[in-house]
């Protein structure tokens, strides 16, 4: 039995009541005051946070307010229930504010772990089970979009047609027994004098290309090249991962910062800008490595992703600003790679 000395208000009044206390080892609260007495059970009362040194708070169901001085008691009792190691540990953290300084680093910290780790791994998995009706949905809406804003239309030419599918099956073919079945690989062609030179994969295993890419290509093997880069993309499903981990980041950003959306200006989606770019960068040196390990296999060699990637990258600054919010690696750095893994298969 704990016994203790407090004021008590009664619900609606402001007028202020000398009250006993005893709190039984089930922790029923007994207030005797004014000559009355009543009795409250565990589940008709809660205890409000430690406040510094103040006097100790207890609500009852009834609009009863209890106040009472700190004492080791009253802890000793609190600590007893379920909630009163972490009220406590919360006290203990506002009283030292090195502790304090300590959590807000840790949250930090596992803040940044999880964008760095978690998000991709979730993203990843994620990604991966999403049905293949709906990547085919996803894609078929994507392209539409782009179409609809003009920069591209539906190529008919059977020069540019034949060279470039001639390329994708034999970019296929090298992947033969290797590929998901899931996915449903088909390339279109399209003339886009606005976009010049590209490629990109879609979810479902659409593959886009350009007249202008299949025109910049001096031989087959570069088309082969870069269809297996956009093969990887589908394979790994980096497009979905991408959407999911962008998701995670406007989550964790709007977590840690507040409502992102109302912060407004370029200064707030900074991170997000930042971090978005790294993962694609990763990306991009992954599907890299895919198509340059299948080309040294095959006996073409990486070097037709190289010579590719340098026609790609005619005109293109290269500076460490622009690079730095690019959903790319720079050139150096990807021809860096190629060169690295033509040595070690040489070496093998």
């Amino acid at each position: 039995m704990t016994e203790l000395e407090g004021v008590l208000y009664r619900s609606g009044s402001s007028h202020a009541y000398a009250a006993d206390v005893a709190i039984s080892e089930n922790g029923t609260f007994t207030i005797q005051a004014e000559g009355a007495v009543k009795s409250y059970t565990r589940a008709e009362y809660t205890i409000e946070p430690r406040l510094g040194a103040t006097r100790r708070v207890v609500q009852f169901s009834d609009g009863v307010r209890l106040e009472l001085e700190s004492s080791a008691s009253f802890n000793a009792f609190e600590d007893r229930l379920p909630s009163g190691k972490t009220f406590r540990l919360v006290d203990w953290l506002e009283a030292r504010w090195p502790a304090a300084l300590a959590s807000i680093v840790g949250v930090l910290v596992f803040i940044f772990l999880f964008i760095e780790f978690g998000i991709p791994v979730v993203a990843e998995s994620v990604a991966h089970r999403v049905p293949q009706s709906v990547r085919r949905s996803l894609s078929e809406s994507s392209l539409d979009t782009i179409v609809s804003y003009g920069s591209m239309e539906e190529s008919y030419s059977m020069k540019m047609n034949t060279a470039g599918n001639a390329a994708f099956d034999r970019a296929l073919g090298l992947l033969d027994g290797s590929l998901n079945p899931d996915f449903e690989y088909e390339l279109r062609l399209f003339k886009a004098p606005y976009i010049g030179p590209n490629a990109f994969a879609l979810p479902s295993g659409l593959i886009i290309a350009t007249e202008e890419f299949i025109e910049l290509c001096e031989n087959e093997e570069q088309m082969v090249a870069v269809f297996l880069h956009e093969i990887a993309h589908v394979e790994e499903q980096h497009g979905l991962r991408a959407l999911i981990q962008d998701a995670g980041l406007v989550l964790i950003l709007s977590l840690a910062l507040g409502d992102v959306s109302s912060l407004g200006g370029f200064a707030a989606s900074l991170p997000a800008l930042a971090l978005e770019s790294r993962y694609s960068q990763n990306f991009e040196k992954e599907a890299d490595l895919f198509a340059g390990r299948v080309l040294e296999e095959s006996g073409i060699g990486a070097e037709a992703m190289t010579d590719i990637l340098i026609l790609l990258h005619e005109g293109v600054p290269d500076i460490d600003l622009v690079q730095f919010f690019s959903t790319h690696p720079g050139l150096e750095e990807r021809v860096n790679a190629l060169e690295a893994l033509s040595d070690s298969e040489s070496e093998e």
